[in-house]
């Protein structure tokens, strides 16, 4: 089943790797004291099922979709989690009011030991394999 733009007989636009990052980016910025992975998946369940996930689904999405531990998945929401940390600390009204843990993916790099190329690489190869996934799931 292909989704639609209501009132209109265009198909919904496909998700990109850019709008896995910006999911995943407010996930963390709604979340700030939590870490990359989840105890359990949510629970809760949209009213309508034709609803696009809730924002903080989209953990979960990533470990139904990359496995739970894979090294794609922990440096996608590693980067995500470190880049909403920078955007609340930027922002004046925000920082105010969180205080956010974490660090950033240098020291992240810098503490498992490896390039931060290689973790680049593996976020990008996360992000396209989320956003395909997605995509073949919604064209059903």
């Amino acid at each position: 089943m292909v989704q639609r733009i209501p009132g209109r007989d265009l198909p919904a636009p496909a998700m990109t790797c850019h709008d896995v990052e910006r999911w995943l980016v407010a996930a963390f910025m709604a979340f700030t004291s939590s870490g990359i992975f989840s105890v359990r998946p949510n629970r809760l369940q949209p009213n309508d099922p034709e609803e696009m996930r809730a924002t903080f689904d989209w953990v979960v999405f990533s470990g139904e979709v990359l496995g739970r531990g894979s090294e794609e998945r922990i440096a996608l929401l590693t980067w995500a989690r470190a880049t909403a940390r920078r955007r609340i600390k930027r922002h004046r009204r925000l920082r105010l009011l969180r205080d956010v843990p974490g660090g950033t993916v240098t020291d992240y790099c810098n503490e498992v030991g490896i390039w931060r190329r290689t973790f680049d690489r593996r976020r990008k190869r996360a992000c396209e394999r989320l956003a395909n996934a997605w995509n073949e799931r919604n064209s059903r």
